[in-house]
Formats: C-alpha cells, structure tokens, sequence
C-alpha cells in the first residue's frame, strides 16, 4: 500500500516550471507516486524522477481506468491536483469507486459530495444561504420553470443587470449579462429546462482568495488578489492582478474557509468574491481544485498550494511553512513578443517568473514574489523597458483598490466580531 499518492489531471505545464519542478522534487524525496497527464510539450522536470513514480494517465481516461491504476498503487490518501472541473469530476470519480473498493465507501461518498457541492453554483448558492456568507441576491433553478422565470424578471427589473450562469460551467463558459427583459427571455428560452443561475449583477472588485483545507475547519489562507471590476469587461485572466503583500482580510479568509469546511472539503481551493461599493464581500463561486490565480500565490509565497497539500498530506499541518505573501503582480503578455524578449524579461530582476505559451493561452509574467524578492516596481520598470508595456499606472491604481478594500473590510470584520462570528485572524496561526 501507498500512502500518498499525486493524481494531476490536465497539463502540468499549466502549473508553471516552477510550481510542477519544485512539487516532483518533493515527491520524490518523499516516493509519492504520481499519476499525471502527460506534458506537453514533453522534457521537463519529469524526466528527473526516479524509474517508476510518475505514470501517465490520458487525459481522455475514463474514471474506470483511472480507478485502476490508483488500485495499483492503493494510496491511503490521495492529492487531488486537477484542472478543468470536467477532470476534477473524473478524478473524484475515479477515486470514490477505488475507495469503496478499499472499503472506505460512506468517507469516500462523504468526500466526493464535497467536491460536487462546490463545484456546482447553484449547491454552493444554497450552501452560503444556510451558514450565513454573503451571496449575489438571486436564485437557481430549471430555465423553464415559472417561479425561476418570474424571479428573474423581478430581479433584472429591481437591480438593472442580471448574470446567468451554468451552474457547472467554468472559466466564465455558460455565463453572461443580460440587461433587457426581452433579453432575458430569448436566454432563458434557449437553456430550455436546463439549470440556470440567476443573480443581480454586483458592481464591485473581483477578487480570489486561494486557501488549503486540511479537515475539521482547520487549514491555511494562502492569498488574496485582485483581478479589476465587474464592470471592467473582459475575461478576468487578460487583467492585471495583484496580490498585496502580508495579511489577508480577515472576512475573506473567514468566509472562504467557513464555505469549504460546510461543504466537507479537503484540499486546495479558490473562493471567488466581489466586494461591492457598499463594502461587502459577496462568494460568486468556488473552485474545489488548482487554479490559474493559483500561480500568483504560489509567486507570492515561494511554495504552491500543490506542494503544501503533498505536504500536508506527508507530514500534516505542523510542518507547513507559514505563507510569505510578498507583493505579486501578474499580466498577460502579448503572444508576438519574441522569445529573446521573453528571455530577457525572465532574467531581469524584479521578474518572478515568465510563463511561456501554454495551450494555446497566452504567455503571462509575474512580478515581484519570493524569486523577484517582492520588487513589483522593479518588474514592473523592466517590463516596460524590454516591451513597452506600462503597468505603473495601472498597478497604483491597483494598490489603492486594495487599501481601500482593506479599511471597508476591516471594518465589515468588526461588526462581525462584535456579534461573536467566529473569524480567521490574520494576526495569528492559521492552521
């Protein structure tokens, strides 16, 4: 029997040279077997590990095969390492049946109802009513049905704007504004009586907050970042972010881990918030799985949730190293900029890491973290230096967003202490 085992489902590519380097390095000191999708493009850090640790598992495999080679190695416990939510529902699966195998069935159906909790916005809507977070007012349902149609209405009609959503879509796929009612009719008239999310759109910064569970309601606050306004446009991944330096705000982290631990959930995850103009810090959703924020905190921290959830899983919470967060700012890069350019930029100080083109996503750099020593106006004057890019002005605006974010939820903090909430405290271990 195995007792840990890494299951990455997705390119690891994704996760940055770094973050998947610095993770095999681990697991291999360890012998933490590791079932993967293959790299692409191949010849990285993998090549390194030793004769028979890293499988590969196609990423088309259905849950039965996968089941089959976790039953080879019959790992105690697994670390969910997967991206997109398609892989992550597969691997899940995957993993339920080869514990009910394992005669751990109720744990293994406890676990999995987990991860479809919050994988799903409209069961995770559902689950923030019942313990009292925050939400976009709204509701979900069949699109068909009258009640949910009516409410809708209602909702455009009171609030200007409303956001449908598929409730098992990602990535912004499944989800759009719709401000006229003969809008919201043509929309809701073409899900036929597929789920749908409605919820009034919130006017407000969009921000992530990535945390590790460990069980019990224990676990760490990794980060939190910024990534624009609501009313921005553009997909959130083409802005800039930034994940300021030192604590996160208390409510953030309190509701993100509150939300995890309601839903029974075990490892890393990223709990999205807007933060109205009226202060308030409402879930939008949550991804139970890696994430592409995921990149920035791991910049910002010198370590991956990835790696800490290996090591968690190894050694438990005593031995997880407390979260840098040094100031990381992260931007998308346009794909035309010479790979001599890239190189350079990569070697200059200030710079965290540059991330080539990977499936056909565009290359991003990060600034400052750990390796560019939280030097962001360093990164950020070499950037603009080797292509032309300004962020001077975009990151202060950036900066200020947060200040005042911090001084609004600071004291949206204190009221809830003030009614006894109990809270994650910034000041103190969070483990």
């Amino acid at each position: 029997m195995t007792e840990v085992l890494l299951l990455r489902s997705g390119n690891p590519r994704r996760l940055t040279e770094p973050v998947w380097r610095d993770t095999l390095r681990l697991c291999a000191d360890a012998g933490v077997p590791v079932l993967s999708t293959p790299p692409d493009p191949p010849g990285g850090p993998e090549e390194d590990l030793p004769p028979g640790l890293l499988t590969l598992v196609p990423e088309a495999a259905e849950p039965d095969e996968v089941a089959a080679l976790l039953a080879e190695h019959d790992p105690a416990r697994i670390v969910h390492c997967a991206d997109p939510d398609a892989l992550v529902r597969r691997d899940v699966e995957a993993a339920r049946r080869h514990r009910h195998l394992r005669g751990e069935g109720a744990d293994a159906d406890r676990d999995a109802a987990g991860f479809d909790t919050l994988l799903h916005k409209g069961r995770s809507r559902d689950l923030c009513e019942r313990i009292g977070i925050g939400i976009p007012e709204g509701g979900w349902g069949p699109a068909g049905e009258p009640l949910l149609r009516r409410r809708a209405a209602t909702l455009l009609e009171n609030s200007g704007r409303i956001v449908l959503k598929d409730p098992v879509g990602w990535a912004g796929r499944g989800q759009s504004v719709v401000r006229r009612p003969q809008e919201l009719a043509r929309a809701l008239d073409a899900m036929g009586d597929r789920p749908v999310v409605a919820e009034a759109f919130v006017s407000g910064e969009e921000v992530s907050v990535e945390v590790l569970c460990l069980g019990g309601g224990a676990g760490m606050v990794l980060g939190w970042a910024l990534k624009g306004g609501t009313d921005e446009g553009g997909h959130p991944l083409h802005r800039l972010r930034l994940a300021p330096a030192g604590p996160v705000p208390a409510v953030l982290g309190t509701e993100a881990m509150r939300l995890c631990a309601a839903a029974g959930y075990q490892g890393m995850a990223e709990v999205e918030f807007v933060v109205g103009d009226d202060g308030e810090a409402r879930v939008l959703e949550c991804n139970p799985r890696v994430s592409a924020i995921s990149r920035t905190f791991a910049a910002a921290n010198g370590t991956s949730s990835t790696e800490l959830a290996v090591r968690s899983a190894l050694y438990g919470a005593d031995g997880l190293p407390e979260p840098a967060r040094l100031e990381t700012a992260e931007r998308v890069l346009p794909a035309s900029l010479p790979p001599d350019v890239l190189a350079g930029l990569a070697a200059a100080p200030g710079v965290a890491w540059v991330h080539p083109v990977t499936d056909a996503f565009q290359p991003r750099v990060l600034l400052g973290g750990v390796a560019g020593e939280g030097q962001v106006d360093r990164g950020v004057r070499q950037l603009a230096r080797l292509t032309g890019i300004d962020l001077a002005e975009p990151l202060e605006g950036r900066r200020a967003t947060a200040r005042r974010l911090t001084a609004a939820l600071d004291g949206f903090q204190r009221s809830l202490a003030a009614g006894n909430a109990s809270a994650y405290s910034p000041d103190h271990g969070d483990h």
